[in-house]
C-alpha cells in the first residue's frame, strides 16, 4: 500500500495505527500541507481530502474504504467499517458527524498554535489555518456553536471512559471503533492534554495502549515514485457483480456530501452496496480506478 498523508492529519493517524497493528508494510508519500498536491491531484482530480491510499493503479478515497482494504488484506474483520453490529455502526456514524465537528469546533486556540509550532514551520501556519477554515466552511451541515461543541466533546470523552471496561472499547483486542476514536483524542491531546485526561484514568491508559501500537513498517517514497507505480500497473479487474448498474459506462461526478465537497469526474465502471469505482485516464499515470464509499458521498451523472 502507498499511503498519501500528512503527519499532522488525525485521519491519517487513524490509518497509520491500523497499518502498524496489522503489520502491513507500506510506502509513505508526504502530501504538502496545502494544495496543490502533486502525488494525489493527477490521480483523483477534484477530490480534496487527506489521506488517500493507492495500490498500483487503484486509488482509495476516505478512511472508510482504506480501513476496509486493510481489514481485507490483513484478514482482520474487526477492522472493517462494514462488518459490525448495530451498536458499533451507530458509534462510527456519530464519530463521523457530531463528534468530528465537536472536536474541531471546540479546539483551544492557544493549544492549536502550540501543537502546530511543534509540527509545522512558522511561516506555513497562516496558510495552513486559512486552508483548514476554507475546507470546513465548504459544508452542507449545520455546525455547532463553540459552547455546543465543547459539550459534545466532553460527552464523547466521558462516553469513552465509561465504555472502557476492558483493554479496548469492545474487548481485549482493538477494533474499528478504537481506531476511529483514537485519532481525535490524538489530535486534541497535543493541544489540551490535561483537560482531555482529567478524571479519565481509563481513557488515558487506553490512549497510551493505542498509540504504542506505532506505525509499523514504513518506507518514504517520492510523489513521482507513486505516480510511476500507477503508470506501470493496470487497475484490478472489476467483479462481474459490480457491473450490473444501469449507469455503468456513464460519465459521473462523485464527491462528499458533508464537507470539502469537491468532486471527481470519471467513468463509472463498478458499483455495489458499499462503493463506486470511477475510471480516469490521466496524463501522468495512465488509466486508474478511483474508489469512493457510498457513505457520506453522492454520485451525479454528467449529461
Amino acid at each position: 500500500m502507498i499511503f498519501h498523508h500528512k503527519d499532522v492529519s488525525p485521519y491519517s493517524e487513524k490509518i497509520r495505527l491500523m497499518l502498524g497493528y496489522t503489520g502491513i508494510s507500506w510506502s509513505s508519500v508526504q502530501a504538502p500541507l496545502t494544495p496543490p498536491r502533486p502525488s494525489i491531484d493527477p490521480l483523483v482530480g477534484g477530490y480534496r481530502r487527506i489521506p488517500v491510499a493507492q495500490k498500483g493503479a487503484d486509488v482509495f478515497c476516505d478512511t472508510i474504504l482504506i480501513a476496509e482494504e486493510i481489514a481485507q488484506s490483513s484478514e482482520n474483520p474487526q477492522l472493517s467499517p462494514y462488518e459490525q453490529n448495530e451498536a458499533i455502526s451507530a458509534f462510527l456514524k456519530e464519530l463521523e458527524t457530531s463528534v468530528f465537528f465537536g472536536c474541531i469546533a471546540s479546539v483551544p486556540v492557544f493549544g492549536l498554535i502550540k501543537a502546530l509550532l511543534q509540527q509545522v514551520p512558522l511561516s506555513a501556519i497562516p496558510g495552513y489555518l486559512q486552508d483548514k477554515k476554507k475546507l470546513l466552511t465548504d459544508t452542507h451541515l449545520v455546525q455547532p456553536s463553540r459552547e455546543e461543541a465543547k459539550a459534545i466533546w466532553r460527552r464523547f470523552l466521558d462516553q469513552l471512559e465509561s465504555q472502557l471496561t476492558s483493554d479496548f472499547l469492545h474487548g481485549y483486542t482493538p477494533g474499528i471503533a478504537d481506531f476511529s476514536a483514537v485519532h481525535m483524542v490524538w489530535f486534541r491531546e497535543k493541544m489540551d492534554h490535561r483537560q482531555v485526561f482529567a478524571g479519565r484514568r481509563l481513557l488515558k491508559n487506553w490512549f497510551h495502549r493505542m498509540v504504542s501500537i506505532g506505525h509499523g513498517y514504513r518506507t518514504e517514497i517520492s510523489a513521482n515514485n507513486a505516480l510511476q507505480v500507477a503508470s506501470h500497473a493496470d487497475p484490478r479487474e472489476i467483479p462481474v457483480e459490480m457491473k450490473r448498474s444501469p449507469l455503468i459506462g456513464a460519465s459521473v461526478v462523485v464527491g462528499p456530501t458533508d464537507y470539502a465537497t469537491q468532486g471527481t469526474h470519471g467513468e463509472l465502471v463498478g458499483e455495489d452496496e458499499q462503493r463506486w469505482v470511477l475510471a480516469r485516464n490521466t496524463d501522468v499515470a495512465g488509466r486508474v480506478h478511483v474508489h469512493f464509499p457510498k457513505r457520506r458521498f453522492a454520485l451525479t451523472r454528467v449529461l
